[in-house]
């Protein structure tokens, strides 16, 4: 490529971001003299068309709302954190563009800097009027959150002549809710809506072990009949005794449980905005199964 078509090119990106500056694309285009311009010149032309293409919709994550009511881990802070979280796994999901929303007082200082003339005024510069519009908005508040709901607790052990051992294993769930709607920031259209629910286990197990020779101290005396000395050492002997204990907890945080669930809508917004493949019906059948649950869990007059 030419540096007569490179700059052409540049020209041609700049020209296709103002719908007003069309015809000036068209007059570039007849002017053009060098023959050998014109090849280069599509091919730029296709790559910049290739990249508008690849360019996935853009979306912003205001701050999530609870809808639970107290939660000990819940603050506005906490609030703020789930929207980085939602943008950082929708920029992980790939194909979408998210502008930010949370630090944008930032955004608008460095701008203002620029303006004053405090930094810098060069192209590496922060300019206004350049920010990323969004062209939907994703919704989400935390809809359900609440421990032990589910609580099972088991156990087994052995012993004989006194040696034995036991294993008690305890498992609790918590519950947790999302709801999450994505909206068209021109129209105001609801555009998708999903409902993301799951189940964090916490389990804790308590392992013994132990044993006494005082049965056997027992045994043997019945059978010998030690008397004397004998007898003194066996009731000494019985006296022996041990034991051994120790516990395993393991507890998901609530944290890491709402991140899971919010890895989950992110592929949801992939899906209904960039795939637009079989997810979508997936996603329907999934919905449909979740509804269907959750009216099981209501026996009905």
């Amino acid at each position: 490529m030419t540096i007569e078509s490179i700059y052409l090119v540049k020209a041609v990106v700049y020209i296709l971001r103002e719908s007003w500056l069309i015809n000036s694309l068209i007059l570039i285009v007849m002017k053009a003299s060098k023959a050998a311009i014109f090849p280069s010149f599509f091919i730029g032309l296709a790559f910049v068309g290739s990249f508008a293409s690849i360019a996935g919709p853009t979306v912003s994550v205001p701050d999530f709302k609870n809808e639970v009511g107290r939660l000990a881990w819940w603050s506005p802070r906490v609030s703020r954190q789930l929207a980085d979280v939602l943008s950082n796994e929708l920029s992980a999901a790939g194909g979408l563009t998210v502008v930010e929303r949370q630090n944008v007082k930032a955004l608008l200082s460095e701008q203002e800097m620029a303006e004053l003339g405090i930094v810098k005024n060069n192209n590496r510069a922060a300019k206004s009027g350049q920010m990323t519009g969004s062209q939907y908005v994703i919704l989400g508040r935390v809809s359900g959150y609440e421990n032990n709901v589910e609580t099972k607790q088991s156990g087994s052990g052995m012993g004989f002549m006194g040696f034995g051992g036991s294993k008690t294993v305890a498992e609790t769930k918590a519950y947790v809710s999302l709801d999450l709607r994505v909206v068209d920031t021109t129209t105001g259209e609801v555009v998708g809506f999903k409902t993301v629910e799951g189940r964090a286990k916490n389990t804790a197990k308590v392992k013994g072990s132990g044993g006494s020779l005082a049965p056997l101290a027992g045994l043997v005396g019945g059978l010998t009949g030690a008397s004397g000395a004998g007898a003194y050492g066996l009731a000494a002997a019985g006296t022996l005794s041990f034991s051994e204990s120790s516990s395993e907890t393991k507890k998901t945080p609530a944290s890491k449980a709402v991140r899971a669930a919010l890895i989950a809508a992110s592929d949801y917004v992939s899906c209904i905005l960039v795939r637009k493949d079989q997810c979508l019906d997936d996603y329907a059948r999934g919905d449909s199964q979740r509804r269907q649950n959750t009216l099981d869990v209501l026996e009905m007059d």
